[in-house]
């Protein structure tokens, strides 16, 4: 007669847990990385020194600007608060602003605040790498 002895793989069962885990690990990356891009920009904005123009306002407010290549300088805090963040999908985030004069400052004016210019996306880079490291992503 002779002894049979059957080998099965559950294989599957651990590659959907793995895969689980995976995607729980990208999101919080996104997410983290997203705040804090969003986070930075914010407080960019706020630390912007004031070395450009001055001008008074209609309501007499004085304000002055920022100088070509920082970031710009909050006015009324209407851009700073418009920024936000958000999971589009699995492993993709989008950080944005709805203010229509956001992109002029960034590529016509060059105040630097979203881009790969500006220090909020230098210090992202460096956060994002950090924090995969400590989640075992390499």
């Amino acid at each position: 007669m002779g002894i049979r002895v059957e080998i099965k793989s559950d294989i599957r069962k651990r590659v959907n847990a793995v895969s689980k885990k995976y995607n729980a690990r990208q999101n919080r990356w996104v997410d983290a990385t997203g705040s804090y891009f969003r986070n930075q920009i914010a407080l960019e904005m706020t630390l912007s020194p004031a070395t450009g123009k001055t001008r008074t306002k209609e309501n007499g407010v004085r304000h002055t600007s920022s100088s070509v290549g920082n970031p710009p300088r909050v006015d009324t805090g209407m851009l700073r608060s418009s920024i936000q963040y958000k999971r589009i999908r699995q492993g993709l985030g989008l950080v944005s602003t709805n203010m229509d004069y956001a992109e002029d400052l960034e590529t016509k004016f060059k105040r630097y605040f979203m881009g790969k210019q500006s220090k909020a996306y230098r210090n992202t880079k460096i956060f994002g790498k950090m924090f995969a490291k400590n989640l075992g992503i390499k």
